[in-house]
């Protein structure tokens, strides 16, 4: 075999993904600062030091970019507590999710994706893959739930997440109402009473 016979094959962790780890984290700061409808890709180049053909030509736009940025966050390992009661459970991933929206990053993705969902394509599809594997993970909690008997076969897991979760995105994005350890393992009562 001859050197001419060898493909390269990129770096892991080379140059490409040092470019999109810092295009994502400049992102994350625009959005947290300046919201979607005012993000530029020049101000993303600019931020993350990085040249401004190469960001345009990756993203060609700023939904392309948001949308990228979304799907990352999907990769992440949703966490699936096992505390051996579906209480338990919900108390633990409620306090999860909670955590997490009171991300100032996490935030500015939530909204710059619901702003940004009016007109792209490339961000629906986004969103739709991101809950999808949400729900997708979270449902182990309910499957085990149904298996210990505390709630009935067929339980649709969607469902029941939603209706646990709904409250805690209201309470942490849209008012001032606390979202405390109480109010938590109320929700969590609350969801498996009209399930059971």
């Amino acid at each position: 075999m001859t050197d001419s016979d060898v493909t390269p094959r990129p770096r892991p962790g080379g140059r490409s993904a040092r470019v999109v780890a810092a295009a994502h984290a400049a992102t994350l700061e625009l959005l947290a600062e300046i919201g979607y409808e005012n993000l530029q890709l020049s101000d993303v180049a600019k931020r993350a030091h990085v040249n401004k053909t190469t960001v345009y030509r990756r993203w060609p736009t700023k939904a392309a970019l948001v949308a990228d940025l979304l799907a990352t966050f999907t990769e992440i390992n949703v966490a699936t507590p096992d505390t051996g009661s579906l209480q338990g459970d919900l108390e633990r991933l409620l306090s999860d999710i909670a955590s997490a929206l009171r991300n100032r990053a996490v935030r500015a993705v939530l909204y710059g994706t619901l702003t940004g969902a009016e007109d792209s394509d490339d961000i629906r599809g986004a969103q739709s893959r991101f809950w999808q594997e949400r729900f997708h993970h979270s449902g182990a909690i309910v499957e085990r739930a149904v298996t210990r008997g505390e709630v009935p076969s067929g339980t649709d897991p969607r469902a029941l997440l939603e209706m646990a979760a709904s409250p805690i995105y209201l309470r942490t994005l849209f008012t001032t109402d606390a979202v405390d350890p109480e109010y938590i393992a109320e929700i969590a009562r609350r969801t498996i009473r009209a399930f059971a």
